[in-house]
């Protein structure tokens, strides 16, 4: 059984680039629901895979579209929320080279 994780910042952190509804929406609606709901299609599935990976590994295999859905979504949303942060941040490294690049062949 998966569990929706916590949001490594608060609800109100990322304001006012994103505002709390959105956060609470996006987080504990639909990142919830996906949840939700592939753990309820893993409940049919006799030694359910027991990481995210391996459950979007077999919903390919099986060609199960319902099941792709929802575990695709809840890693692309989990992914989302760590690579947010209420700090702003330089960017680093081949990143940067390529940003600083782009603006000066703008």
């Amino acid at each position: 059984m998966f569990k929706l994780p916590d949001l490594p910042f608060s609800h109100d952190a990322l304001e006012p680039l994103m505002s709390r509804t959105t956060l609470e929406t996006h987080h504990g609606k639909h990142h919830a629901a996906y949840v939700k709901n592939m753990n309820g299609i893993l409940t049919d599935i006799a030694n359910a895979p027991k990481t995210l990976e391996e459950v979007v590994a077999l919903s390919v295999k099986e060609n199960n579209k319902k099941l792709f859905n929802n575990a695709a979504q809840t890693w692309n949303h989990a992914f989302f929320w760590e690579s947010l942060s209420p700090s702003p941040q330089e960017p680093e490294g081949a990143l940067k080279a390529a940003l600083e690049k782009s603006v000066r062949l703008g």
